[in-house]
């Protein structure tokens, strides 16, 4: 194609679905077509810009040459998850920038959920059930996360972040100079400034913000820091000697080193049986992945799920053993 000072049509909410670029990375941009040409073909369907808003606007400007690429797209909507893609893969975004651009996206991925529920649920007019439609909600976060690369968790703190953080706090998420979870701790300490909670472990009554917020969690935990650094100070001896998932004569066991019998020690239990189930879960995707197409029918994938059943119902029956034993030795204790 002849290079030459196209006139084309832009789109403005193709024009701003791409976060814009700052005002040094604008004049980098500009310095470098002035100097050296417009070399990259704007990307353009059906003569409305998809790619290349910043180009255009430079070369017709400062009047130089340049050329377009047509694209196919099936309509306006492919091409704005076109544009997604190739944002993500072509400029260097921090978490809070990719989560930001993919939360502009939201409201097409909720709208294509939302056809699938309408869908399973059959009818002209029906009336979706609030568990499934916060499901749907769910693996939007989830898709979002996936394509941005972080936690359903971190989209949704972003989210709330641009809605309700400060600019100063949005600047210094975009420049990396501050982490996505810490902004969103100080944040919910600001709106909770004045509340207090009470330790689960120690009882007092302490100021919210000596209470940690997981950066996997929008709850804090139930006890306060001094509480946990404590419970860290306990635990040292006991994990030092390493916890895990052993095999031995083709038998699988978990092991570790006894914890004591301290009210404190309860995150550490926690911790261990979050390590099996993820032993356990890495084991078990790897082999549902040995299940191919030729094996699978109706019978097979019921005995799986039989499986998983029974695989649940022994863990409770372990817990409910465990719990009735602890009670009689009480019980024997006390007499």
């Amino acid at each position: 194609m002849e290079k030459k000072v196209y006139e084309l049509r832009v789109d403005p909410d193709l024009r701003d679905l791409i976060p814009p670029l700052t005002d040094e990375e604008h004049r980098m941009l500009e310095d470098s077509i002035v100097h050296g040409g417009c070399d990259t073909p704007l990307i353009v369907w059906n003569g409305v810009i998809v790619d290349g808003h910043n180009r255009y606007e430079i070369c017709r400007r400062h009047s130089i040459p340049f050329t377009y690429e047509e694209k196919p797209f099936a309509d306006k909507e492919a091409a704005m998850f076109w544009m997604l893609e190739h944002q993500l893969a072509r400029r260097n975004l921090n978490s809070y920038q990719r989560s930001l651009l993919v939360l502009r996206f939201e409201p097409m991925y909720a709208a294509k959920a939302k056809k699938r529920l309408v869908t399973s649920t059959g009818g002209n007019a029906p009336q979706p059930v609030q568990n499934s439609a916060q499901a749907e909600n769910g693996k939007t976060r989830d898709k979002l996360g996936k394509i941005a690369g972080v936690s359903h968790d971190t989209i949704a703190k972003v989210k709330e972040l641009d809605a309700k953080a400060d600019d100063d706090t949005k600047k210094k998420l975009q420049s990396g100079e501050i982490s996505i979870h810490k902004a969103y701790t100080e944040m919910k300490d600001a709106e909770r400034s004045g509340d207090t909670r009470v330790c689960e472990r120690c009882h007092e009554e302490k100021p919210i913000s000596e209470f940690t917020l997981p950066s996997n969690r929008k709850e804090r935990l139930p006890f306060c820091k001094a509480c946990e650094a404590r419970a860290r100070e306990l635990s040292k001896p006991f994990l030092s000697g390493g916890t895990g998932i052993i095999t031995n004569r083709g038998r699988t066991g978990h092991v570790s080193t006894g914890i004591p019998d301290d009210p404190a020690m309860f995150d550490q239990v926690i911790s261990l049986l979050q390590h099996a189930q993820n032993a356990f879960l890495a084991a078990f995707e790897s082999t549902v992945a040995q299940y191919h197409p030729s094996m699978v029918t109706e019978e097979h994938s019921d005995l799986i799920r039989r499986l998983i059943d029974h695989i649940a119902d022994t863990a409770e029956n372990i817990l409910e053993k465990h719990l009735t034993d602890t009670n009689k030795e009480e019980n024997e204790h006390e007499s």
